[in-house]
């Protein structure tokens, strides 16, 4: 009986953090990208503009992630958690008051760093909590509900985006609160079974950089943290609007492929968690890496409509990427040690992501084309399958 009460448990717990990622990652940082079309569209924000708020978005990631386990000095994980989703939603719903001109570009811009910063958040502690609360064997499915929630707000983001944009930006973004408020009461009550780790003495604490001194598996894994964030930045900005105007699809179709982005990102994280019970969690890495690099490199290579489609799928299936990372990381730690651990991985990952925030656009700008971003974003995924298969 205590047995299955337990597994109750760990499941409220991977859900209510599933929650949490619905509203910080999945609503909060990728409904942006189904946004960017009709935001240039309209004149409200410039290409330029548009692609460094979305990098804005990006390095605050990395901001709050680093800062997470300072956050954690001051109260219990689950209660930082929950105030990162309030204010997910408090951002959301102020995306949606009307804007104009250079100051409506700054309070977008301070909106969408305020949930990246609550994101990263999210991300480090969410994975720790969910990792912990699942027993041995099943950190990997436990990881897998976890990062569902990703794909589900993705989808929701696809599906929603196009139709309320026929009303106008401001109804979209009002939606997208809505959806995320309700999502947020579903954080709530998951996180309300969950555990706070057995506190480290500060001597035995696992410092930032003593992590990579620990075992050999950190630095080759903490590299591929950034290389996979910084790998799939050209998607997550630009992909929609290189449907939807650069491919002249239009906005309906483009939100189509980021609707099939969404359920991807749903069964990715457990076709992720199938491969990993069925190889050892560092060959899975390797395997998920490789296919997600060909996904994104594809279109650079032959924009045809299946390869278009099937870079969505791939794309949208990445968060079963970090489903695997996640699991190979909790194989080489102590429970205790798993908030730290995540922490630097996860930093390297916000450290990915600014990068990229800040790189893409940039070579955008230089050569006004899309197709050098993704081969930039698929080499980078083959380079992370090399070192972890160098770290194995």
């Amino acid at each position: 009986m205590r047995d299955d009460l337990s597994m109750q448990n760990w499941q409220r717990v991977a859900l209510g953090c599933g929650g949490a990622m619905f509203v910080g990652m999945g609503l909060g940082r990728f409904s942006y990208g189904a946004m960017l079309p009709a935001l240039v569209g309209s004149g409200q924000l410039g290409v330029d503009a548009a692609g460094w708020i979305g990098g804005v978005n990006l390095a605050s990631f990395l901001i709050g992630a680093f800062l997470s386990e300072t956050f954690r000095r001051y109260a219990p994980m689950s209660k930082v958690m929950r105030a990162a989703v309030a204010l997910s939603v408090l951002a959301l719903l102020a995306s949606a008051l009307p804007f104009d001109g250079q100051w409506g570009t700054v309070w977008l811009g301070f909106w969408r760093g305020l949930v990246g910063v609550t994101a990263g958040v999210i991300m480090v502690q969410g994975v720790a909590l969910t990792t912990i609360a699942a027993p041995e064997g099943r950190r990997a499915v436990a990881a897998g509900l976890m990062f569902s929630g990703v794909g589900v707000g993705i989808f929701f983001s696809g599906v929603l985006v196009p139709v309320l944009l026929t009303h106008s930006l401001a109804a979209a973004w009002g939606g997208i609160a809505i959806i995320g408020l309700i999502g947020a009461v579903g954080a709530v009550l998951g996180l309300r079974g969950a555990e706070e780790p057995a506190a480290n003495s500060e001597d035995n604490a696992v410092g930032f950089f003593e992590v990579f001194r620990t075992g050999p598996v950190w630095p080759g894994l903490a590299a591929a943290y950034f290389l996979f964030s910084f790998g799939i930045t050209p998607h997550t900005l630009y992909w929609v609007d290189f449907l939807a105007r650069e491919m002249n699809l239009g906005i309906g179709i483009g939100g189509l492929h980021w609707a099939v982005v969404g359920v991807f990102a749903v069964v990715g994280p457990w076709a992720a968690a199938w491969l990993a019970r069925r190889m050892r969690a560092a060959r899975a890495v390797v395997v998920t890496f490789l296919v997600l690099g060909a996904g994104i490199a594809g279109p650079a290579i032959a924009a045809w409509a299946p390869v278009l489609w099937l870079s969505s799928m791939i794309f949208g299936a990445q968060p079963g990427v970090s489903t695997v990372k996640a699991a190979l990381a909790r194989d080489h730690a102590q429970p205790q040690d798993m908030p730290g651990i995540m922490r630097v991985m996860i930093t390297a990952s916000a450290t990915g992501a600014a990068v990229g925030g800040a790189a893409f656009p940039m070579l955008f700008n230089l050569t006004g084309a899309y197709e050098p971003l993704f081969l930039v974003g698929g080499g980078a995924m083959f380079v992370a399958a090399l070192m972890i298969r160098l770290r194995r």
